[in-house]
């Protein structure tokens, strides 16, 4: 599979008015009168010196998943979606700078018993489609699914629950794990999102698929994509210590015994986490020091 976020009284009678005479304003009108949809702005490209920040949020946004026993059915699926949430809202404020429209991901979900039938899925590959235990996390360009507010979107985020209700019993991606939880499952959320992020920016700017990060740089731009998120997620104190350590110990667990294996050794993928968090502890880190590192080519000269 490929690897493949109410006015009461009579002022609500002058309002509405005002608002359609100003949005037609905005777009303006053809000569038979029917609004015409303003065009849309060039999307900005980054350049080595110059990139938008992520924002970072005063308040905390994301909660303890607080999943149990005796909850997980319910706990897990939801706090998968509130990081999706959290994710799309963070990554399109900063598409929002470069004028890029329709970032979010879309979103699937495969509860127990179910099963999601992927377009990027080989021939003859899971004919029964991706089942809730499968044990891996996927983001397909090809599937047309709803993101968080219901909108059809051409490349999703797949993932199976079962497998993520497994990271809180102790089993990471079919086997035995150590310092697992909440932001383990996450990480491997925000790794996906960091595909989507590299999949809209080669859409906006009309890069071929062979234009995109070659080698293990496709997986370690979308780690280093994670540590952006990341980074924004402790600014806001929404992560301890002790996550950071879960996050550490994912990446130790899931490298490459060599480079060119496709994902990037244990090394070359922490690396590649923290270059995403942080600029060697000086700043926060952000889009621009992964796409120098990772890929360059997108960048404006």
């Amino acid at each position: 599979m490929s690897s493949r976020g109410t006015w009461r009284g009579r002022r609500a009678l002058v309002l509405p008015v005002v608002a359609v005479v100003a949005m037609l304003g905005l777009v303006g009108c053809g000569v038979d009168g029917t609004p015409q949809r303003a065009t849309p702005k060039e999307p900005i490209h980054c350049s080595a010196t110059e990139c938008p920040e992520l924002p970072v949020f005063s308040a905390k946004r994301l909660a303890p998943s607080g999943v149990n026993d005796a909850n997980e059915s319910t706990a897990v699926p939801a706090y998968l979606t509130a990081v999706l949430d959290d994710l799309d809202v963070v990554w399109q404020d900063w598409f929002a700078q470069l004028n890029i429209e329709e970032a979010s991901a879309g979103r699937v979900l495969i509860a127990p018993g179910q099963a999601f039938h992927s377009d990027c899925l080989g021939s003859g590959e899971l004919p029964d489609g991706i089942p809730s235990d499968f044990p891996n996390a996927f983001f397909c360009p090809r599937d047309n699914q709803p993101d968080g507010s219901g909108t059809n979107r051409q490349g999703s985020v797949i993932l199976p629950v079962q497998t993520f209700t497994d990271i809180w019993n102790g089993k990471l991606m079919g086997s035995s794990g150590i310092m697992l939880g909440d932001f383990t499952a996450a990480t491997i959320i925000a790794h996906e999102y960091g595909h989507n992020v590299v999949y809209r920016l080669g859409k906006a700017y009309g890069v071929s698929e062979t234009g995109g990060p070659s080698g293990d740089d496709k997986e370690l731009i979308a780690d280093c994509f994670a540590g952006n998120w990341a980074a924004t997620v402790f600014e806001r104190k929404d992560l301890s210590f002790t996550s950071i350590l879960q996050a550490a110990a994912l990446i130790v667990s899931v490298g490459d015994a060599a480079p060119g294996q496709g994902h990037g050794t244990s090394v070359a993928r922490a690396e590649a986490l923290w270059r995403g968090f942080s600029d060697n502890l000086k700043r926060q880190g952000q889009p621009g020091d992964c796409l120098k590192r990772y890929w360059p080519a997108v960048l404006k000269s």
